[in-house]
C-alpha cells in the first residue's frame, strides 16, 4: 500500500504534447482513407523533432521512431518536401517497406531497444496498425484478443523502453474505429480526424484521453498540406453551416426558433446536437455579425430567440 506522496518519481509521467499527450502512452489516431492522418503524423513528427508547437500546444521535445508500412522514406522526405517543414534528421528514424517484408512487432522491439538516447524520450509512430503482425495472430473484432494479445504488448513496450506510441488506423462506414471496441477501450487516447461534409479543406480534430479528458479543434488544410487551427474570429474561416445559419438570419431579421426549425428550412448538414452546439461555441462571432441570441421557454418546448441589426462599425 502506498501514499501519494510516495509515488514514485522516476516513473513519473512527462507531458509529450500539451492537452493530447504523455509519457508510456499509446495513441490512436483515426480517420477514414485519404484524410490526412498520414501527414498529421508527420507534422507531429516534425514537431517532436525540433521542438516547435503542434497545433498551438507546447511539445516535450522527442526522438522519433516512424514505422510507415504503405511506403518508404522517400515519400516521407517528399511529403516532408511538400509541406515545408524540415525535421531534426538527427532525431528522425525510418523502418519501411524496404527495411522488411513484414513488420512483426518482435523485430520492431528489437530496433526499439538498439535506440538509446543518453536518456532521451523516443516517440515510435506506428502508420499503419493494420499492417503490425503479433504472435500470436489475432481477431481485429475480438475484444479480448485485442486486450490480451495487442494491446498488452504495446503497453509492454511503452512501460520497458519508457517510449509512447501513436498508431494510425481507419474509421468503418458509422464512423467507429474499424475493429473491436477494445481498440478504443485500450488506448491512452484517441484522436479523431474528419472531413467537413461541404469543404474537404476543413476538418475536425476531436480527443478523448484517460489523463488528459477531452478537446475539439477545428483544423484547415493549408496549400501546403499541413494542418493548423482555424482562428474562429476570422471572417475567411467562419464554419460553412454557420454562414449558412447566419444568412437565413439575416433574411427572417426578428424570429423565434428550434433547432429543427433551422435544419428544416436550410442546407445546413449537421444533427441537431451539433447545431445547437456550434450555434453556443460561437455566441460572441454572432453578436459582432449583428445576431442576438436568448432563450425562450414555453409550457412544451424551448424555443430561442433570434433578432438582427445591422453590425456596427466597431465590430467590423
Amino acid at each position: 500500500m502506498k501514499q501519494l506522496n510516495e509515488i514514485n518519481k522516476t516513473i513519473k509521467k512527462d507531458i509529450i504534447v500539451e492537452n493530447l499527450m504523455i509519457s508510456a502512452g499509446v495513441y490512436l489516431l483515426v480517420s477514414h482513407p485519404k484524410v490526412g492522418k498520414s501527414m498529421l503524423a508527420q507534422q507531429l513528427a516534425f514537431s517532436l523533432t525540433t521542438g516547435e508547437d503542434f497545433l498551438g500546444f507546447k511539445v516535450n521535445p522527442s526522438h522519433i521512431l516512424y514505422i510507415t508500412t504503405e511506403g518508404d522514406i522517400n515519400q516521407l522526405e517528399s511529403r516532408f518536401k511538400l509541406m515545408n517543414l524540415k525535421p531534426n534528421i538527427d532525431k528522425f528514424h525510418v523502418i519501411d517497406s524496404d527495411d522488411t517484408p513484414d513488420f512483426y512487432i518482435r523485430d520492431i522491439e528489437t530496433d526499439i531497444h538498439n535506440l538509446t538516447f543518453d536518456g532521451e524520450t523516443l516517440f515510435v509512430i506506428m502508420d499503419m496498425f493494420k499492417d503490425i503482425k503479433f504472435d500470436p495472430s489475432y481477431d481485429l473484432n475480438n475484444y479480448q484478443e485485442i486486450n490480451d494479445v495487442v494491446f498488452r504488448k504495446l503497453k509492454d513496450l511503452c512501460k520497458k523502453y519508457n517510449i509512447t506510441l501513436l498508431v494510425t488506423h481507419h474509421l468503418n462506414k458509422r464512423d467507429d474505429t474499424m475493429g473491436s471496441v477494445g481498440l478504443n477501450a485500450d488506448v491512452s487516447g484517441i484522436i479523431k480526424l474528419k472531413e467537413s461534409k461541404n469543404n474537404y479543406n476543413k476538418l475536425t480534430l476531436s480527443y478523448k484521453g484517460r489523463d488528459l479528458g477531452r478537446l475539439e479543434l477545428n483544423l484547415k488544410r493549408n496549400d501546403n498540406q499541413t494542418f493548423s487551427v482555424i482562428d474562429e474570429n476570422s471572417d475567411d474561416e467562419i464554419d460553412y453551416n454557420l454562414l449558412l445559419f447566419i444568412k437565413y438570419a439575416v433574411q427572417k431579421k426578428d424570429f423565434d426558433y428550434t433547432i429543427s426549425d433551422i435544419l428544416s428550412k436550410t442546407n445546413i448538414l449537421l444533427t441537431p446536437t451539433q447545431l445547437g452546439g456550434l450555434i453556443q461555441r460561437h455566441i460572441s462571432l454572432l453578436e459582432s455579425e449583428g445576431l442576438h441570441i436568448t432563450s425562450k421557454r414555453t409550457a412544451t418546448e424551448r424555443l430561442w430567440h433570434c433578432s438582427y441589426e445591422e453590425p456596427s462599425e466597431n465590430n467590423e
